[in-house]
């Protein structure tokens, strides 16, 4: 072969990948053109917020949250829309309360939510002493003759130093999650743990605790009040506090996750999902978390739909259920992919909340993870800065175990946990742009990975 014949073939497929880089170039623009004038998902997010609040699994709301989707992608135009119906434990929670005693009879209230799925204390709640922790190892270090029969408070604080906020969640969950199970393991009759947030506030914040054998009474108090709570014990370590709790735990309940598709053009029968959660905690709107990821995804359907981009592979948005609680939801799905034997090319999850694009994660092979972050640089420009090996997403994590590469969506989270699980993840934390900007990153992704497909 000549040089000029090797020059020739250089620059003709050079001339191809430029020309191609163009034309997705081109659609990525008409993507983000649309979706930063569209006010769809927007407006779904806030229908979410004001009329079905605490969707938590087995609520009314979380059902008006369904069928309000549901009839969102029929009116859409989604080729197929239907309900994946499934049982489940779930929770119900009505009051929680923890009022600090004082010696001359005044009681004070701290700002309270209970950790699900914790169970009701009697009627008249419980009074008791109260023990400030600072982790599960000084539980076991103090031993059951210091434990029994108190209130344990577990009172570390968040770590401020870390830079990805949900690295100090991670160092800090571990006392909501297992701290009220090592309390009862010692004969604790109560546990109250300081909300797992860095913001100083009024807000509790609560989340799920992984109970063993025994099932004690648990709650979060929010940040401002654990410091009240901490410098109340300092001044009499003899303190009493009263906790209520008003729950009930519901051993069957009828759900399911809600799906909509658009059919692939080429390859219907492989399947491209992108999903968020539904279910939001009792306490909370779940507008970041996770009513944006959510609508996000519908909103990707309603572009592929409306720009007419003829997406090869069907592309399916879930809206799961039970991400808080048990992750039913997600299980249920992964099952019935097993059992139906349906292909997936791959798995994309929101659940960072609604904030600045930052990057996508990705749990695959090496050379899954090289060929999607060659994508990067097309949506650098629409804040993208990062597509590595990492993270997928607990709705989707089920699905790895069938060889389903995985893609988590990542924004800018130093203002995520704020607002996680707590009264203040409303709508109006919404910032319009933001919200859009992620549902074009989403849709881009999926675009050129649809197009190009995965080895």
């Amino acid at each position: 072969m000549t040089k000029w014949i090797v020059l020739l073939l250089v620059s003709t497929t050079f001339g191809f990948s430029a020309f191609t880089q163009t034309k997705d170039a081109d659609q990525i623009k008409q993507i983000f053109d649309n979706v930063l004038t569209n006010h769809e998902a927007y407006e779904n997010l806030r229908y979410l917020c004001t009329s079905a609040p605490g969707r938590l699994i087995g609520s009314e709301e979380s059902i008006i949250a369904q069928k309000y989707m549901k009839e969102y992608f029929e009116k859409s135009g989604a080729d197929k829309v239907y309900f994946q119906e499934f049982n489940s434990p779930a929770w119900k929670c009505d009051s929680a309360s923890v009022f600090i005693l004082s010696e001359n009879g005044q009681q004070t209230l701290l700002a309270t939510d209970a950790l699900g799925p914790s169970p009701a204390t009697s009627k008249d709640g419980i009074k008791a002493e109260v023990i400030e922790v600072m982790g599960l190892k000084d539980v076991e270090a103090l031993g059951r003759d210091k434990i029994e029969g108190k209130i344990v408070f577990y009172n570390r604080p968040w770590d401020p130093t870390f830079i990805r906020t949900f690295g100090g969640y991670s160092d800090a969950v571990d006392q909501r999650a297992q701290g009220p199970a090592k309390a009862a393991e010692f004969g604790a009759v109560g546990a109250i743990v300081r909300s797992v947030t860095n913001a100083m506030d009024h807000y509790p914040h609560t989340g799920s605790t992984h109970y063993t054998d025994q099932k004690i009474p648990a709650v979060a108090i929010a940040t401002l009040d654990a410091d009240l709570l901490s410098q109340s014990l300092k001044n009499n370590p003899n303190l009493k506090v009263h906790l209520f709790i008003d729950a009930e735990d519901i051993e069957q309940t009828n759900t399911y996750n809600l799906i909509a598709e658009i059919t692939g053009t080429e390859k219907p029968e492989e399947i491209i999902v992108v999903a968020g959660h539904i279910d939001a905690w009792h306490n909370t709107p779940g507008a970041h978390d996770d009513g944006a990821g959510c609508v996000q995804a519908a909103d990707v359907l309603r572009v592929f739909k409306e720009l007419k981009i003829e997406n090869k592979r069907t592309i399916r948005a879930v809206m799961y259920m039970d991400e808080e609680l048990y992750q039913s939801g997600g299980n249920a799905y992964a099952d019935e992919v097993g059992k139906s034997g349906e292909k997936h090319l791959f798995a994309m999850e929101a659940d960072g909340g609604g904030f600045t694009p930052r990057m996508f994660t990705i749990k695959a092979s090496n050379g899954v993870v090289e060929q999607i972050s060659s994508f990067q640089p097309l949506l650098q420009a629409y804040g993208i800065d990062e597509i590595k090996a990492g993270w997928g997403g607990v709705d989707i994590g089920p699905l790895h175990e069938y060889g389903i590469p995985l893609i988590g969506y990542g924004t800018d989270s130093q203002r995520y946990f704020d607002m996680h699980h707590s009264p203040n993840d409303t709508f109006d934390q919404i910032n319009f742009r933001e919200l859009q900007l992620g549902s074009g990153c989403m849709a881009s992704l999926i675009y050129l990975i649809d197009k190009y497909g995965l080895e």
